[in-house]
């Protein structure tokens, strides 16, 4: 079952006094998991704790020390690791011993290892944060998962290619080479997963995806701890449930010939018509420009969640004017833009289908407008997918490029060029005159537009309803960055929290300043009764709704999936 060069490698590491020391390291296959894990959440851009960052490679080699290469004992990423969890300079830091814990044996030799042999790090490897691994791995609730997954669908008892069986602690042992514990580079099971795409021994086999790099580091370090498996545990094939997404967003984008670059024509306000139906929205250019994102820091109202007054650039987009209405919404939501196609007999052109290749929700079970109003009334109760899902949808429906707005471009463009707590003034007795709140909305959100506009000519962007953006809702940081950002997103990688921002119909003045801010949480599915719950709705949070943008520069397709669904979406949702 093992590759010959395999073989090899696996002789050596008897006469190696490190785990790996025969072996080539790669950076993606076995750095990046470690770092991604338990450093990067608190050394990125937006959180560089000690003014150190592990997020990008100029980043991680701007300091002298942190990462030297040839020298890992004069490299503090590596040092700090060996030294005793009680001192106060020991990495990962340990502040609660329930969760955190020190790096593993294994994973210190791989970036000592790693810094010995040159520290390589692909220009274009970019890190994100993932949530730490569990301080010590369960094979049902970890372990089992994966397996059914990718793997028990061709090695079980009805099929049991290359006469190996996953499906049972007896079968999956009965060879001394598949589960070697302890062992995670003799362990055929492990091994195979990590090579070239292109060779033919990689497992999952072509026409799987391959096992994500979180699943991966689980795999090793379950391995690495002694591979247990409760004999009692009886596996069984399992589909995944990434059809979600339907229509891929790369495809789409190759499909409808985007082309990364700035749009075409005059950077103005227009009206997008929906040819399906006799809707139409307003788009109100938003010219980019340099910010003070967030709120100062003595100012007394400013609220616990709000990002500390930094500097931000964003490029030029398109705003919506107004939030999405119910009656845009339900064009996608529950279908109405093909009913409204084979109740005129109209046929069915090539933008139809791809409209048509992007997944719809499932039917909801109620009134998703809980009897407040659906025409002319901004739509609720969304996930920030549905949201994410309904632009795919849009931009297959009117051939431009429409996205979710990033947290800086919604503050930004609600500031509009102020520097006060509203985009009206520091008064929150003016409020009423711009927004919707709890002590003027008779208990329920109200029509789109009804209010003054801020100075960019949008509308409620205080109140109604709180807006998705595409970022992961991250706590403020306790030192403000120095340094400009520029157009930055925190691209999600768990399901909660999401941030929202804006203030609704339900709240008070302070949670409808600018620089407001809330994450969402799971409590907003608590009446849902599906099993599991909806990836569609959140039954309970009949305070938030969504606008849109449109970018003047169209992102490359690599970069697609920042902006529209992705399977790391998908992966983020409960599949069980």
């Amino acid at each position: 079952m093992t590759n010959p060069k395999i073989k090899l490698c696996f002789a050596a590491l008897f006469f190696a006094s490190s785990p790996l020391a025969f072996c080539e390291i790669d950076f993606v296959r076995d750095v990046k998991p470690i770092l991604e894990h338990n450093c990067v959440s608190c050394h990125r851009e937006d959180n560089a704790k000690g003014k150190i960052r592990l997020d990008t490679k100029a980043a991680a080699f701007a300091g002298d020390e942190v990462i030297v290469p040839g020298k890992p004992e004069d490299s503090s990423l590596y040092w700090t690791t060996t030294l005793p969890s009680d001192d106060d300079i020991a990495m990962p830091p340990i502040k609660n011993e329930d969760k955190d814990y020190p790096l593993t044996k294994f994973e210190k030799n791989i970036l000592s290892d790693w810094i010995k042999e040159g520290a390589e790090w692909p220009d274009e490897e970019k890190l994100s944060p993932l949530k730490r691994l569990p301080k010590q791995v369960d094979f049902v609730e970890h372990v089992q998962p994966i397996l059914e997954l990718n793997c028990v669908a061709c090695h079980y008892e009805k099929k049991v290619k290359g006469k190996l069986r996953l499906d049972s602690f007896e079968h999956a042992f009965a060879s001394e080479t598949v589960l070697v514990p302890g062992e995670p580079l003799d362990s055929d099971l492990w091994v195979l997963c990590t090579l070239p795409q292109d060779d033919e021994m990689f497992m999952p086999p072509e026409g799987n995806d391959p096992l994500s790099a979180t699943d991966l580091f689980m795999l090793r370090r379950w391995i690495e701890e002694g591979a247990d498996w409760p004999e009692s545990a009886k596996l069984s094939p399992k589909k995944k449930s990434f059809t979600v997404l339907g229509m891929m967003p790369k495809d789409l984008y190759r499909e409808l010939g985007f082309s990364a670059g700035k749009v075409k024509g005059e950077f103005s306000g227009y009206r997008q018509e929906i040819k399906t139906s006799d809707l139409n929205f307003e788009m109100l250019p938003i010219k980019g420009g340099q910010f003070t994102m967030g709120s100062p820091l003595d100012d007394p109202n400013r609220g616990k969640n709000e990002f500390p007054a930094h500097p931000v650039k964003v490029s030029d987009f398109w705003m919506g004017k107004h939030e999405v209405t119910w009656d845009e919404y339900e064009l996608w939501m529950i279908n109405l833009d093909k009913d409204n196609r084979e109740y005129n007999k109209i046929e069915k052109s090539e933008g139809d289908g791809l409209a048509d290749a992007v997944t719809k929700p499932t039917s909801p079970y109620v009134d998703m407008s809980f009897g407040m109003g659906k025409s002319g009334y901004p739509a609720i109760c969304m996930t920030q997918l549905s949201a994410k899902m309904y632009c795919m949808w849009l931009s297959a429906r009117t051939g431009k490029f429409y996205r979710l707005p990033t947290e800086a471009e919604w503050e930004y463009a609600c500031k509009a060029g102020t520097e006060t707590a509203y985009s009206f003034g520091n008064d929150s007795k003016e409020l009423s005159n711009y927004s919707w709140h709890v002590r003027n909305s008779r208990f329920q959100y109200q029509k789109i537009g009804q209010k003054s506009p801020n100075p960019f000519g949008l509308y409620d962007m205080h109140g109604n309803v709180w807006e998705w953006v595409l970022d992961q809702y991250a706590p403020p940081a306790k030192e403000k960055p120095t340094e400009v950002r520029v157009n930055p997103l925190i691209a999600p990688n768990t399901l909660y929290p999401r941030a929202v921002k804006g203030g609704s119909w339900d709240d008070g003045a302070s949670n409808h300043r600018s620089a407001a801010r809330m994450g969402s949480e799971e409590a907003w599915k608590k009446q849902d009764p599906q099993i599991p719950k909806s990836v569609w709705y959140h039954t309970d949070a009949i305070f938030v709704g969504f606008r849109i943008v449109r970018p003047r520069e169209i992102p490359t397709i690599d970069e697609v999936e920042k902006f529209w669904p992705s399977e790391e979406d998908i992966k983020a949702i409960p599949q069980r």
